[in-house]
């Protein structure tokens, strides 16, 4: 018997200990995970903002050369904006997509910190409980 409780005890301990690196691994993986979007996101609102600002300069000088007689530059420039604007729209729905993604993982990172809170108090839990065993066992001691 005490040789059987012995080895589910080491099991038990082994699964704990499973269950809190799994916790742990998931927690950092997710944290990296966070940081990776968290980058991503901030090049693409960077490169919006280029975008953004390249626009203003050649619907500027797009409205200064409108005003001569070079239609060719004209056109030229008018293309020219239309595709910043795609380049400009494709970066907005790019960061759009982005932020959604981290929603989605610090989601994932707060349940796996959940979870790893968890793992460490059923640590505590098993301690308590090897406690008070080791009492029951001493007072048998005593009164046998």
């Amino acid at each position: 018997m005490a040789i059987d409780f012995k080895s589910k005890k080491k099991a038990l301990q082994e699964a704990k200990g499973d269950f809190v690196k799994a916790a742990k691994q998931a927690t950092v993986r997710l944290g990296r995970e966070r940081d990776r979007l968290n980058a991503k996101l901030k090049q693409a609102n960077t490169r919006a903002k280029r975008t953004q600002a390249e626009l203003k300069k050649k619907a500027e000088q797009l409205a200064a050369t409108s005003k001569s007689s070079a239609a060719k530059t004209r056109e030229e420039l008018k293309s020219q904006v239309a595709k910043l604007k795609k380049i400009a729209s494709a970066a907005q729905e790019e960061a759009r997509t982005m932020r959604k993604k981290l929603v989605l993982v610090r989601k994932d990172l707060a349940d796996a910190r959940h979870h790893l809170s968890h793992a460490m108090h059923v640590d505590k839990a098993i301690v308590r409980i090897e406690k008070a065993m080791a009492k029951r066992k001493a007072a048998k001691r005593k009164a046998a």
